[in-house]
């Protein structure tokens, strides 16, 4: 992969912006070397054995200091002088004050363990890099162009241009979108839709960048570059994601900004008003650094970054792009889903439904004449037609014509035949009201002879999406649609929602979804296509079914790569438990600092105790967080 074309951001950014600036360096040999021999020298200096005592052991406890807390010294300095007063800063006090009353053990062990509670962190955070960081090797550097005298030619998928005819050989990576021409199989689609089961292509279907070809070759035309293919797209999704920060995210970073000068204060009027009440001046600054060591909001300023950035690893490894945290957030609060209907609750390709046949003629021979006439079209209709009946006969056939806006017609053996809506009925001067409201009439010979219906079919999963929202609290569930209401309802009581909003044009839905908007707690909107760009911008969530159109998609919040709506529940619960997580790592560590701060101040509670308080619950918090990862199990 070129650094020039696929550099990306470093995705705990937005981790260290919330007041806790870890640099997250990579953990090479010199530092671990470096943090074993200051472990090393804390623990000899307390062995007592007469080698030792002839060295000092306070010597020892400092070097411990010097070879561990350099660099958290150094970014202490740093932060002082640009006036951002951090729990590094904090720690260098504490630090500082337990060396000038030479308590030179307890100082060497918030350093040692501090730093190793940054290198968990760290491990923490790569760990959930890694799961977003993995979509990148779905993309191909290259690909095979076919040759006009034939053969292939290997070239960079960058030089790749819309209309090229392409090969993709067996085993290897599609680079860009486009569609197929010849060669049948499977291709290995897990990595962009998460999905395991392999996907059958063949002429005519889709295939996009980032599928993995099976045991054939496919020959397709490209039908978009490399950057605008779906791999490429996922990508920028996901770059995108990493440097969006909701609204806890910001009170965190809030809360460290107040937190820690508020706790520097206390530390200074424990060690300062006490001593000058009783004179003991060393027994109260030692109680004031119990409570500096203890105090350290290492654990919740990094709960909740670390809780979104594991959680949206988890979602993208599954097939679902969060967009940001303040999605998840949302996505946790809402009470209300709306859907388009047409492309979301329903397949994309519509198919036959009824067919009506006037005298003389049966069912089979309307829907054969119409396959005759819709053989050469392109238009989505026509493809319906076609996989009804299957390919015609077209021995039989000449003079075809596509007429614009209307249908098409060809001669057969028994006549000229057009087949076409009620527009081109009309201009033709046929009569259809015999047949009813239909969207394709056939005509033979001067007179129509049959009516076709193109049915919308429901997903197959839409019934099941519905129910497991419904379960999780989201009792409002409404549908926008362009569509008549009549056909909007035949889907919606096949799926069970009977709040329907029909006949709506795209501003329409903008203000319908203003007046739910007015009454919830939060409404994700389900959509697809270009015309519900507007509206998935508009709500609390979007949610865009799969990559196919590019409007969608990126006016969109969240992205169901694989357009299976069962995994809207998987992502409402992943944000639930998500927040959940966070909130259960904030509760904890503010409960264990409390309390041994109080008993810090009372003067039960060591030094000791205060440094397992703060290490502790940085790592349970790591750990607790780092459970996001494991993706959902989906409910049979």
């Amino acid at each position: 992969m070129n650094n020039d074309k696929h550099e990306h951001h470093d995705h705990c950014d937005g981790c260290c912006e919330c007041g806790h600036e870890h640099h997250h360096e990579e953990i090479d040999k010199k530092s671990i070397i470096l943090l074993i021999i200051g472990a090393v020298l804390l623990a000899v200096s307390f062995i007592p054995i007469e080698a030792i005592q002839n060295f000092p052991r306070d010597v020892m406890r400092i070097a411990c200091i010097v070879i561990c807390g350099l660099p958290i010294f150094k970014a202490a300095v740093k932060n002082i002088k640009s006036l951002e007063i951090d729990e590094k800063v904090l720690l260098v006090i504490a630090v500082a004050a337990a060396c000038l009353i030479r308590e030179f053990a307890e100082a060497a062990a918030v350093t040692l363990f501090f730093r190793i509670g940054e290198y968990m962190e760290d491990y923490a955070g790569r760990r959930s890099r890694k799961s977003i960081e993995s979509l990148f090797s779905i993309v191909s550097d290259e690909g095979h162009l076919v040759r006009p005298e034939g053969g292939f030619e290997e070239i960079d998928a960058d030089d790749i241009k819309a209309g090229m005819k392409l090969a993709v050989l067996p085993h290897e990576t599609v680079p860009v979108d486009g569609t197929v021409i010849s060669g049948t199989g499977t291709v290995d689609a897990s990595a962009l839709t998460g999905e395991s089961l392999p996907v059958e292509v063949f002429p005519g279907s889709s295939i996009m960048s980032g599928m993995k070809n099976g045991n054939s070759t496919v020959i397709y035309e490209a039908a978009r570059e490399k950057n605008e293919s779906g791999a490429a797209r996922i990508i920028a999704l996901v770059e995108e994601a990493a440097e969006r920060k909701g609204k806890s995210q910001h009170l965190a970073a809030k809360f460290a900004k107040y937190y820690t000068p508020a706790v520097i204060a206390a530390a200074i009027i424990v060690a300062i008003v006490p001593s000058i009440i009783t004179r003991e001046w060393a027994e109260w600054i030692y109680r004031a650094l119990v409570l500096l060591v203890a105090s350290c909001p290492c654990a919740i300023v990094l709960s909740i970054p670390l809780a979104f950035l594991s959680s949206m690893g988890a979602c993208a490894k599954n097939g679902m792009i969060i967009k940001g945290s303040n999605f998840i957030e949302a996505l946790a609060a809402a009470d209300t889903a709306v859907f388009d209907k047409t492309g979301t609750l329903t397949l994309e390709v519509p198919s036959v439904g009824r067919i009506v046949a006037g005298e003389g003629f049966d069912e089979n021979e309307i829907l054969e004449l119409a396959a005759k006439c819709e053989n050469y079209s392109s238009h989505p209709l026509a493809r319906s037609v076609i996989d009804a009946y299957g390919e015609p006969d077209m021995n039989d056939t000449k003079d075809f014509k596509e007429i614009s806006g209307g249908g098409t017609s060809i001669e057969t053996s028994r006549g000229r035949v057009y087949c076409g809506g009620v527009r081109l009925m009309n201009s033709l001067n046929l009569d259809t009201s015999k047949y009813g409201d239909f969207p394709v009439y056939v005509a033979l010979d001067g007179r129509v002879i049959g009516a076709i219906d193109i049915v919308n079919n429901v997903r197959p999963a839409a019934p099941k999406a519905i129910e497991d929202l419904r379960s999780q609290g989201i009792n409002r569930i409404a549908v926008f649609t362009g569509d008549t209401g009549a056909r909007a309802e035949q889907i919606c009581v096949q799926v069970g929602i009977t709040d329907i909003r029909a006949d709506l044009l795209p501003e329409d839905k903008l203000t319908a979804l203003e007046e739910l908007k007015s009454g919830s707690k939060g409404v994700i909107y389900v959509g697809d296509g270009i015309n519900d760009a507007p509206v998935l911008a508009q709500a609390d969530v979007g949610i865009a079914m799969g990559l196919g159109t590019k409007a969608a998609a990126e006016a969109a919040d969240v992205i169901l790569t694989d357009s299976d709506l069962t995994r809207l529940g998987d992502t409402v619960a992943c944000s639930r438990r998500t927040m959940s997580v966070m909130k259960m790592n904030i509760i904890f560590a503010l409960a264990v600092k409390i309390a041994v701060i109080v008993l810090g101040i009372a003067g039960v509670a060591p030094m000791w105790l205060a440094v397992i308080a703060d290490v502790g619950t940085m790592i349970v918090c790591v750990l607790n967080s780092a459970r996001l990862l494991r993706p959902l199990r989906r409910k049979a």
